[in-house]
């Protein structure tokens, strides 16, 4: 990797975001990360965006102040990488699409930021758009994730559907980077389950993808997904809770409904989205 983004809304939750990418980086070998802030100016009274108007251009000089601020107050964490810092005057998440292919953004990083900002970026289309669709890692940072701390293990959450995505250039890069123990949950119906011959190729092929890193193999039941997935990584003190959303199955509608509101209330656990890509 060598590109971060990291978004912000200048609020303390999106700082620690900021602090943990900044974590983060050495180990992900990034060699240059940017600060992004994006605002839109409407109509008094309207849902209508005008721009290159003077009052974009205010909230334009303040948004970059916030950013150098925010600059400052992350680069002794990464003295050797540069920041850059961009303020743009768009609607989020379409722009950051190709924002992110013409920057050669590697991974992003967000923020949670409460009730009513978790809402909005969690729930409905945002979230399809800005992580299923994103094209990059999205990594969501919990505001009481703890920093300093070394990566402990990684937990990595499946369905068992559409295994033949998982994006395993990307995940390998966030396993070679922390070496630490790898669980890797499935989602199952029934722990003892008879599996048909599709369920045996995903798990022949989940094992070969992990086989390198000695990965352990658990099982929970779909009925309690939310409790059994964070009792699992906290039980497994995991650092980080990593899950492949494809466009059908499980895994989709951690994105569509309360399941990823509930991780994110009641974790402190960061979550990496991985973009669904063929196997290589």
């Amino acid at each position: 990797m060598k590109t971060m983004l990291i978004l912000t809304d200048f609020s303390e939750n999106a700082f620690r975001a900021a602090e943990y990418g900044a974590q983060i980086a050495d180990p992900l070998h990034i060699t240059r990360i940017i600060l992004y802030h994006a605002f839109q100016t409407v109509v008094m009274g309207t849902d209508l965006p005008v721009s290159n108007t003077q009052e974009s251009r205010q909230i334009y000089l303040e948004s970059m102040e916030n950013l150098a601020l925010q600059q400052d107050r992350i680069k002794p964490m990464v003295p050797n990488i540069p920041i850059e810092l961009v303020a743009e005057d768009i609607s989020l998440p379409v722009h950051i699409q190709n924002f992110c292919k013409h920057q050669g953004v590697d991974i992003l990083v967000m923020g949670v930021s409460g009730r009513s900002g978790l809402e909005r970026l969690l729930l409905g289309s945002t979230t399809s758009l800005m992580i299923t669709e994103s094209g990059v890692p999205v990594l969501m940072v919990p505001k009481d994730t703890p920093l300093g701390r070394p990566m402990q293990s990684i937990v990595f959450a499946t369905d068992l559907k559409d295994h033949s995505t998982v994006p395993v250039h990307q995940l390998y890069e966030f396993l070679d980077a922390f070496p630490v123990d790898i669980q890797v949950l499935n989602i199952a119906k029934e722990k003892d389950e008879k599996y048909v011959v599709e369920t045996k190729e995903a798990i022949t092929n989940l094992h070969n993808i992990f086989e390198k890193y000695n990965a352990t193999f658990d099982y929970i039941k779909e009925d309690h997904t939310v409790e059994g997935i964070l009792d699992y990584s906290n039980r497994h003190h995991a650092s980080l809770l990593v899950v492949v959303p494809q466009q059908r199955g499980f895994m989709a509608s951690l994105f569509h409904n309360s399941i990823s509101k509930k991780l994110a209330y009641n974790s402190n656990i960061p979550l990496l989205s991985l973009p669904p890509g063929a196997i290589c």
